[in-house]
């Protein structure tokens, strides 16, 4: 480990893990505290202010490389630019793929999930999940049917409602990828 800093305890206790825990289990700590402390995360929108909030993030940024061995990233979690090219192929149906289907009309577009994510106030995680149709990762049908119409107006889609009705369908039918 020569050139690495060690995890410290308090390094797992930010992430809620035993320290040695798998580094699999580390991944899915990372993604669920980053999930809690999101600016939009309503678990703890009222508990912790802006600046506690990116205190709070930049701890659980730190811990993570600091238990995966890796360096801590240079810019703030939310700020760097994905980089991404349009999938090959022909547009993917709406009724059958809405998840693609408003994937593929933001890249049309030339938008990153983050821009999304500002201009209808979603967490990126939440849209890129919304995305590949991972229903286990959703909130409640009421919540994933209004993300999806503003994610739809947003994208300039002519019937919003007609997507977020097919896109609860498919992940009511069971058949959506997870």
């Amino acid at each position: 480990m020569r050139g690495r800093k060690r995890p410290h305890r308090r390094d797992w206790e930010v992430l809620g893990l035993e320290p040695g825990a798998d580094p699999k289990d580390v991944r899915r700590a990372y993604r669920e505290r980053r999930a809690l402390y999101e600016s939009d995360s309503l678990a703890t929108y009222t508990l912790v202010d802006t600046d506690e909030r990116d205190a709070l993030l930049e701890r659980v940024e730190k811990a993570y490389h600091a238990i995966m061995g890796s360096p801590a990233p240079v810019t703030a979690p939310g700020d760097r630019e994905e980089v991404e090219q349009i999938s090959a192929g022909p547009e993917p149906p709406l009724d059958l793929e809405p998840g693609r289907h408003l994937r593929y009309l933001r890249q049309c577009k030339g938008m990153t999930l983050a821009q999304v994510a500002d201009e209808i106030k979603v967490r990126t995680a939440l849209l890129e999940k919304l995305e590949l149709e991972q229903a286990e990762h959703l909130p409640a049908a009421v919540y994933v049917r209004g993300f999806v119409v503003q994610y739809a107006k947003l994208l300039g889609v002519a019937e919003p409602e007609r997507i977020a009705a097919a896109y609860l369908a498919r992940i009511d039918s069971g058949s959506a990828e997870g």
